[in-house]
């Protein structure tokens, strides 16, 4: 019950984080246009973002080794709602800045918390019990793109959309308090097992982060940037071309709920080289083929289908290799991560801005492709 406990606190958690951080991205033409910028611009404040991203994993990672853990986290949702809050009542692109800084810094806190608290909650394989908490970030994700195009499509009440994240922020709290002793106790446990930080940093743990950092680099700026592709480069209208990443998101909802298993049963290297590849073929087709609504939205699934697992595998072999220091280890993985992930934001922005959003996309197809080339050395390296 106390496993379930913290689980359902993490299934809610994560399901907002994917409510708000997806919103985003449907939002661009919309933010652009009410506050006068352009893409490049808006890259750099999704880049601002990844750093405040990559602030919060590593602050939060060392916390969590430190400090008292309840506190710690209860520190992180808090930061997090603040976040969500200041995006809802902007009036001007440094308010937005601002919030997204606050809400990344939040939302990395507890992406570092809670895989460490479930990975200090009792033994055995992980990657299903990640699988389905990211299954929470896919639904949140899925939902708020439908959400945008509604509001889009029939009010001009955009910002509303954070209101609803703001308000689904807080219902966390409630089970935070109930599983506080246990959050206690789990941790008093895992104390006592510490080992020095030194036998942390090796090439095995450089790999795994590699490749966590191009995948996040190109599903991330994928969901963000295909509304703007598709309505720049195939002429959908804006409101029509909000709802695309739903259908990303649907997808990774879909594979992370029925593939959930898939990693443990075949072996997390074999997985990861048979999703990732598949993911190059149905991103590539997206880019390409993408003529028309219903093709568009089935290839978008998709990808989405072949991306869903990549991000929780790579997190579970982090959490089981750890035994100790999984805190640091998460948050390294984290931080690097979204400085990778802004970086790409800032590039596909500026090759958008200067050369045509078409061009910026095809940047995430070069991230899919070094994310390969990363699994198949880690494949050799633990063959040996």
């Amino acid at each position: 019950m106390k496993v379930k406990l913290i689980n359902l606190y993490g299934f809610l958690n994560f399901f907002t984080f994917g409510f708000v951080l997806v919103l985003i991205g449907p939002l661009i033409p919309v933010i652009e246009k009410s506050f006068s910028i352009n893409h490049s611009l808006i890259g750099l404040a999704l880049s601002l973002g990844s750093v405040s991203f990559l602030i919060g994993s590593l602050v939060f990672g060392f916390l969590l080794e430190k400090f008292n853990t309840f506190n710690v986290v209860l520190i992180a949702g808090v930061i997090f709602s603040i976040g969500v809050f200041i995006l809802f009542i902007m009036n001007s692109f440094t308010l937005f800045v601002f919030g997204n800084f606050m809400m990344n810094f939040g939302g990395a806190a507890l992406e570092v918390s809670i895989p460490f608290l479930i990975g200090v909650s009792g033994t055995g394989k992980k990657a299903k019990k990640l699988n389905f908490l990211h299954s929470a970030f896919a639904i949140g994700a899925v939902i708020s793109p439908i959400v945008s195009y509604f509001i889009l499509k029939f009010t001009n009440l955009w910002r509303t959309t954070f209101a609803i994240g703001f308000i689904t922020s807080l219902l966390p709290f409630i089970f935070l308090f109930l599983i506080k002793n246990t959050i206690k106790e789990f941790h008093s446990e895992y104390v006592k097992e510490q080992m020095p930080f030194k036998n942390l940093i090796n090439f095995s743990l450089a790999i795994l982060i590699l490749a966590l950092s191009f995948y996040v680099s190109y599903e991330m700026n994928f969901s963000s940037w295909i509304s703007v592709f598709l309505h720049e480069v195939r002429s959908f209208s804006v409101s029509r071309s909000a709802i695309f990443p739903s259908f990303l998101w649907l997808g990774l909802f879909v594979g992370r709920l029925f593939f959930a298993k898939m990693p443990e049963k075949f072996g997390y290297k074999k997985w990861l080289l048979f999703v990732i590849s598949f993911s190059l073929v149905f991103s590539s087709f997206s880019v390409f083929l993408s003529i028309n609504f219903f093709i568009s939205s089935i290839l978008i699934f998709f990808t989405g289908l072949f991306y869903a697992t990549t991000y929780p595998t790579i997190q579970a072999v982090i959490v089981e290799k750890y035994k100790s220091n999984k805190g640091i280890a998460l948050s390294l993985a984290s931080s690097i991560t979204s400085l990778f992930s802004g970086g790409a934001s800032y590039l596909i922005g500026f090759l958008g801005q200067y050369f045509g959003i078409f061009f910026g996309f095809l940047l995430i197809l070069i991230f899919n492709i070094l994310e390969l080339i990363i699994i198949s050395i880690f494949k050799e390296y633990r063959n040996r």
